[in-house]
C-alpha cells in the first residue's frame, strides 16, 4: 500500500470515531471536545501498542499505521486549522446583539486576556522559575477560551441570551488579542537568538513592540473589512449557486489570513475575525434566507472537521509524552490553572460590576458569573498555538517543549476537570432546579393539555359514533371539561403571571418577524434589526417584568444615536441621505410593528388566557393596547407629514403579500399536477421580476427643498417667484425631534421658525396654542428684541424653516413688503393673545 492509502484509511477511521462520539456526548451531557480528547489519547496509546507489537489487523491495522504516518507539521497547524475556526465563530454570532454588549465583551476579550497573561506569567514564574518572557508567552497561549460548554449550560437553564453573546463575543475577540500577543512574545524570544545585541534591544523594546502590535491590529481590521465588503459584492451576484457562495467565503478566509500576514505584514487573525463579523452583519441582508442557512451549515461542517482533527492529533501527541512528564510540568499546569482562573474571577467579579455600576452593562446574576468563571474552558485555538510554538525552530527545544506540553495539558485539565463538573456546579448553584414559577407553569400546561386531549377524544368519538365507554374521562363530563385550578401552594400572583405572559408574547413577537421574513414580506435588513430588538426585549422582561417592558418601549420610541448623528449632519452640513434613510426605517418599523401587535393581541386572547387566567390576559391586553396606541400615533404623525410616502410603503407591503400568496398558489398547482414544471418556472420568473422591482424602498423626499417649502407657508403664499427665491436664500431647514424644546422661556430672540411639516405646541403662562403646517412662531422676539416668553415644544417629528436674526434684518432691509406682512400678522396675533388673556381672567 502507498502512503496515500494509509492516510485515507486513517482519516476515514478518525471521522467515523468522532462522529460516533456526537450522540455519546449528548447522552452523557459532556462537551464533544472531552470525548475527542479521550478518543485521541486512546488512539495514540492503541496505535503505539499495535505498531510496536506488529499485530496484523488488516485494514484496521493499516489505519493505525496511517495515523502514525499522518504527521502534520506544526508549521501547517496555524494556516490550515485556525482560519476556519475563527471564521465560523464570527459567522455564527449575532453582530447586532454583540454591539449591544460591546463594553462587557471588550472587557472580557481585551482586559481579561491581558490580566490572564499577567497572572499566569506571574504564578508560573514563581512556581517553576522559568524566564518571565517564556511565562508571558505561555499566558498568551492559554488565554483563549472555548465557549461551547458554557453556552450549552446557558441554553439548558434558559439564561438570558445576552450571556451567550458575552461568551461568544469574548471567545471570538480574545482569540484575536491573544494571538496578537502570542506573536509579540514569540518574536521577543526569537530575537534573543540573533547575533547583534542592538537587534535584540530593538526587538525587545516595549514601545517599538506596542507600535507594531497596534499597526498589525488596526491594519488587520481595515483589510478584513475591505475584503469582506468586496466579497459581499460578489456573493450577491452568484445567483442560486450555494456551492459558489460557500467557495467564495472559503477563499475569503484564507486570502485574508495569508495576504494580511505574508504580504501586508498585518494581523491575519484579526483580518479573518473582522471579515467573519462583516459577513455575519451583511450576509443575512444580501443573501436569500435559504442561501444564508446553507452557508452557515457548510462552515459548521468545516469547523467540525478542523476542531476534531486538531483535538485528535494533539491528544495523540499528548498520549505519546504523558509517560515522560516530569514534576516541572505538573507544577506548571497547576500554576497555569491557578493563574488563569484567578484572573478570570478578578475580571468577572471585580471589573464587570464596575461596568454595571455605570450602566454600560446590564447586571449579571452571581450564579451566571460563577458559570462564566468556571466555564472558561480552553479549546482548539490554544492547541493550535501550542503546536505552532512547538514547531518554531527559532526557540530553544526546552522552551518549545515547555510551552507545548504545559498548554496542551492545561487544555486537557479544563476538559476533564471543569467541563465534567459544570453540571455539578450548576446543581450546587441551583440552576438546574425548576423555580416556583416554572413548577406552576409546568403543572398548568399539563392540566391544559389533559383537558384539550379529552376534548379532542370526545369530538372524535362523537364523529365516529364510538361507544361511550371508550372515553378516557368520566362519561358524565361529555360536555365541557373544566380546567383544574392551580394548587394553592403553587398559585402565582398576578404580576408574576403577567411577567410570564410578556416573555411569551415577546418570544412570539420575534417568531412573527422571522415568519414575515420567510414569507418575504419583511426585508432582510429589517428582520435583522427587529429580531435583535425582540431579543433585547425578552432579556429586559425577564429582568424587570412589566416595568422593563415599558422602559424598552420608551427606549425604542426615542431616536437612537444613529438618528441623532444623521440629524446633526443634516443640521450642520445639510446632508440629507442618512436622515432620509433613518426616517424611512422608522416608517417601515412602525408599519411592521402595527401588524405584529395586532397578531399579538389575538394570540393573547387565544393562547394566554387559558394558561395564565383572565386577569393576566386583561393586564397583558392593556400593555399591548398602550403600545399599539403609541405606534399608531407615531405612524399617523409621519403619514400626515408624508402621505405620498406612506401610501407607497403600504402598497409595497401589499405587493409583497400578493407575491407570497401567488407563489404558494403556483407551488400547490405544481404539486397537484395541474401545471408543468416549465409553466411553474415561467411563473416563478415573473414573480422574481416583480419581487426585484419592489426590492428597493420608495424614495422619501424630506420636503427640504427650500423654495417648495416656502411656497407652502401662508406668510409667503402671496410672494412672487423672485421674492420666494430671495427668502429661500435666508432660510435654513431644521428637523426637530419629538418633545424637543425648540424655544425656551427667557431664551435669546435669535431666530423665527416656520412649520413646514408636523406641529408644535406653544406654552405661555396663560394659554397653550398648537401650531401646524403653514404657521410660524418666534417672530415677536425678532421684532421687539425681548427675551422669549413661551416654551415651544415639538409634537412628533417637525420640519421647520429657520430665519436667523442677521438674515432677518437683511431681508427686511431689502424687501419692505415682507416687513409689512410680518408686522401685520404679528399685530393680529398680539391682539388675539391679549383677548384670550382677558377672557381667561
Amino acid at each position: 500500500m502507498t502512503d496515500t492509502h494509509y492516510a485515507l484509511l486513517a482519516i476515514a477511521m478518525v471521522l467515523m470515531v468522532v462522529s460516533i462520539l456526537v450522540p455519546l456526548a449528548e447522552r452523557f451531557r459532556l462537551p464533544h471536545t472531552v470525548l475527542l480528547a479521550i478518543a485521541g489519547m486512546g488512539l495514540g496509546f492503541l496505535g503505539s501498542w499495535i505498531i510496536a507489537s506488529d499485530i496484523k489487523l488488516g485494514a484496521l491495522g493499516a489505519a493505525f499505521v496511517g495515523l502514525d504516518k499522518l504527521e502534520v507539521g506544526t508549521d501547517v497547524f496555524l494556516p490550515l486549522f485556525l482560519p476556519p475556526l475563527l471564521f465560523t465563530a464570527g459567522l455564527t454570532i449575532d453582530v447586532r446583539r454583540l454591539m449591544d454588549e460591546i463594553h462587557a465583551v471588550l472587557l472580557l476579550a481585551i482586559v481579561a486576556v491581558l490580566v490572564c497573561i499577567a497572572c499566569v506569567a506571574g504564578v508560573v514564574h514563581f512556581a517553576t522559575g522559568m524566564d518571565i518572557v517564556v511565562c508571558l508567552l505561555l499566558g498568551a497561549v492559554v488565554s483563549t477560551t472555548d465557549p461551547a460548554a458554557v453556552i450549552g449550560i446557558f441554553r439548558d437553564v434558559g439564561a438570558p441570551k445576552r450571556l451567550s453573546i458575552l461568551a461568544e463575543g469574548e471567545s471570538l475577540l480574545n482569540d484575536a488579542v491573544a494571538i496578537a500577543a502570542f506573536g509579540l512574545f514569540i518574536g521577543i524570544l526569537a530575537s534573543r537568538s540573533v547575533a547583534d545585541p542592538a537587534a535584540v534591544v530593538a526587538e525587545g523594546d516595549p514601545t517599538s513592540a506596542l507600535g507594531v502590535f497596534l499597526r498589525e491590529f488596526v491594519g488587520g481590521l481595515v483589510f478584513g473589512f475591505a475584503m469582506a465588503r468586496a466579497a459581499m459584492v460578489i456573493l450577491a451576484r452568484l445567483g442560486e449557486s450555494d456551492a459558489a457562495i460557500a467557495s467564495v467565503t472559503v477563499s475569503l478566509t484564507y486570502l485574508c489570513f495569508v495576504v494580511a500576514d505574508r504580504y501586508l505584514h498585518v494581523s491575519g487573525v484579526v483580518s479573518v475575525v473582522m471579515a467573519a463579523l462583516t459577513v455575519a452583519a451583511y450576509g443575512p441582508t444580501h443573501l436569500h434566507p435559504r442561501q444564508w442557512a446553507s452557508l452557515r451549515q457548510v462552515w459548521a461542517q468545516l469547523e467540525f472537521w478542523a476542531n476534531c482533527l486538531i483535538f485528535v492529533l494533539a491528544s495523540m501527541l499528548a498520549a505519546n509524552v504523558l509517560l515522560k512528564i516530569t514534576w516541572l510540568y505538573v507544577w506548571a499546569v497547576l500554576a497555569v490553572a491557578v493563574g488563569a482562573f484567578t484572573a478570570r474571577a478578578l475580571v468577572v467579579f471585580g471589573m464587570l460590576p464596575m461596568l454595571e455600576a455605570v450602566k454600560l452593562v446590564q447586571p449579571v446574576n452571581k450564579q451566571y458569573k460563577a458559570i462564566l468563571v468556571w466555564g472558561g474552558l480552553r479549546g482548539a485555538v490554544t492547541i493550535v498555538l501550542a503546536m505552532v510554538a512547538a514547531g518554531d525552530e527559532r526557540l530553544p527545544e526546552n522552551i518549545r517543549d515547555f510551552i507545548a506540553l504545559s498548554a496542551v495539558l492545561f487544555v486537557l485539565f479544563t476538559l476533564f476537570v471543569n467541563a465534567t463538573t459544570l453540571g455539578l456546579v450548576m446543581h450546587l448553584l441551583g440552576l438546574d432546579k425548576l423555580s416556583r414559577l416554572e413548577l406552576a407553569m409546568r403543572d398548568r400546561v399539563l392540566a391544559l393539555s389533559r383537558v384539550n386531549v379529552t376534548r379532542h377524544l370526545h369530538q372524535i368519538i362523537r364523529q365516529h359514533n364510538a361507544r361511550s365507554e371508550l372515553i378516557v374521562a368520566d362519561p358524565a363530563s361529555a360536555g365541557e371539561v373544566e380546567v383544574e385550578a392551580m394548587p394553592d401552594d403553587l398559585a402565582l400572583p398576578l404580576d408574576e403571571r403577567v411577567k410570564i405572559g410578556l416573555v411569551t408574547l415577546s418570544t412570539h413577537e420575534k417568531e412573527l418577524y422571522l415568519e414575515q421574513f420567510e414569507q418575504q414580506i419583511l426585508s432582510r435588513r429589517m428582520v435583522a434589526m427587529l429580531a435583535a430588538r425582540a431579543d433585547r426585549l425578552i432579556d429586559t422582561v425577564r429582568d424587570k417584568g412589566v416595568e422593563g417592558y415599558e422602559e424598552w418601549v420608551e427606549e425604542v420610541s426615542q431616536p437612537d444615536r444613529g438618528f441623532r448623528l444623521a440629524l446633526w449632519l443634516h443640521r450642520r452640513f445639510g446632508l440629507e441621505r442618512m436622515l432620509t434613510d433613518r426616517l424611512a426605517d422608522r416608517f417601515e418599523v412602525l408599519m411592521v410593528s402595527g401588524s405584529v401587535l395586532s397578531e399579538l393581541a389575538a394570540f393573547n386572547v387565544n393562547s394566554i388566557s387559558d394558561l395564565l387566567g383572565a386577569d393576566a390576559e386583561a393586564a397583558l391586553a392593556e400593555v399591548i393596547g398602550n403600545r399599539q396606541k403609541a405606534v399608531d400615533g407615531a405612524l399617523r404623525a409621519l403619514s400626515l407629514q408624508y402621505p405620498g410616502y406612506f401610501e407607497a410603503v403600504e402598497a409595497r407591503q401589499l405587493e409583497r403579500a400578493a407575491i407570497r400568496f401567488e407563489s404558494a398558489e403556483y407551488a400547490r398547482r405544481l404539486r397537484e399536477g395541474i401545471i408543468s414544471r416549465e409553466v411553474y418556472d415561467d411563473l416563478r420568473e415573473q414573480l422574481s421580476s416583480r419581487r426585484g422591482a419592489i426590492s428597493q424602498r420608495p424614495p422619501l423626499d424630506l420636503g427640504l427643498e427650500l423654495a417648495n417649502m416656502i411656497g407652502r407657508v401662508s406668510l409667503f403664499a402671496s410672494l412672487d417667484r423672485e421674492a420666494i427665491v430671495a427668502v429661500s436664500k435666508r432660510l435654513r431647514a431644521l428637523v426637530a425631534l419629538p418633545r424637543e424644546k425648540i424655544i425656551a422661556v427667557g431664551g435669546p430672540p435669535n431666530a423665527m421658525y416656520f412649520v413646514a411639516a408636523g406641529e408644535v405646541t406653544v406654552h405661555t403662562r396663560t394659554v397653550t396654542v398648537t401650531l401646524k403646517e403653514g404657521d410660524f412662531f418666534g417672530e415677536m422676539g425678532l421684532l421687539s428684541s425681548q427675551p422669549r416668553n413661551a416654551d415651544v415644544i415639538a409634537n412628533g417629528y417637525c420640519h421647520l424653516l429657520v430665519l436667523y436674526r442677521k438674515d432677518f434684518n437683511q431681508l427686511l432691509a431689502r424687501r419692505p413688503e415682507v416687513r409689512v406682512e410680518i408686522e401685520a400678522v404679528a399685530a393680529r396675533r398680539d391682539a388675539e393673545t391679549s383677548s384670550a388673556t382677558q377672557a381667561a381672567s
